[in-house]
């Protein structure tokens, strides 16, 4: 029962840091977008919102690292 409790850990950690990156990859574009329009508030905003993001990216990945050196034990 605690390899299918694994399972589904690793599945929906591999799941949102798929998400995860697909919105950076939308955010970004929206920066840059509100700098060529020059919204300097709204580009401060998804500026913000992205680092928090990658913030997250990192957490998710440190957790697929350790899910990965746990396997190989």
């Amino acid at each position: 029962m605690s390899n299918d409790t694994m399972s589904n850990c690793s599945y929906n950690v591999h799941k949102q840091l798929v998400k995860r990156m697909q919105f950076l990859y939308h955010a970004e574009r929206y920066v840059k977008e509100s700098e060529k329009d020059a919204h300097a508030e709204c580009a401060k905003m998804w500026k913000e919102i992205v680092a928090n993001e990658r913030k997250n990216v990192v957490l998710l990945q440190q957790a697929v690292d350790r899910d990965r050196s746990h396997e190989r034990k």
